[in-house]
């Protein structure tokens, strides 16, 4: 039962993560139309991503109660500390250094790779209990 909780949060992660590239790109092209940027271009981006960091803290901890296999614990850490950093990365480059902005895209890689990652996890056959 808990691996199925762990696929199911691991998929709906990766389903947020496409469609939290697509608000990026939405709100970059909706400044670049208006000529004029405004931050609610990237208010949905920005609370989706808020909700992709309580999603990514509820993956570890299901992950620590249910205990599934594979390489879910480790990732699932990773992916909450990646989704800390993100958010971080987003409030000091939208407030004071426009570079450390430039790495929360990068960091969204990072996120994207770790994501896949437990997914791929979710989907292994583990064996039945003896």
């Amino acid at each position: 039962m808990g691996q199925s909780i762990h696929k199911g949060l691991s998929h709906l992660f990766g389903g947020l993560l496409v469609i939290q590239f697509f608000l990026a790109g939405l709100g970059v092209f909706t400044t670049v139309h208006d000529k004029k940027f405004k931050d609610s271009n990237f208010n949905s981006h920005a609370a989706v991503g808020d909700l992709m960091l309580v999603l990514s803290l509820i993956i570890v901890l299901v992950v620590l109660v249910t205990r599934p296999g594979g390489e879910s614990r480790r990732f699932s850490a990773i992916l909450f500390g990646l989704m800390v950093l993100q958010w971080l990365l987003a409030g000091v480059g939208a407030n004071s250094m426009a570079w450390v902005g430039g790495l929360h895209a990068v960091n969204a890689i990072a996120i994207t790779g770790v994501t896949v990652v437990l997914i791929r996890d979710s989907r292994a056959v583990s064996p039945a209990p003896a």
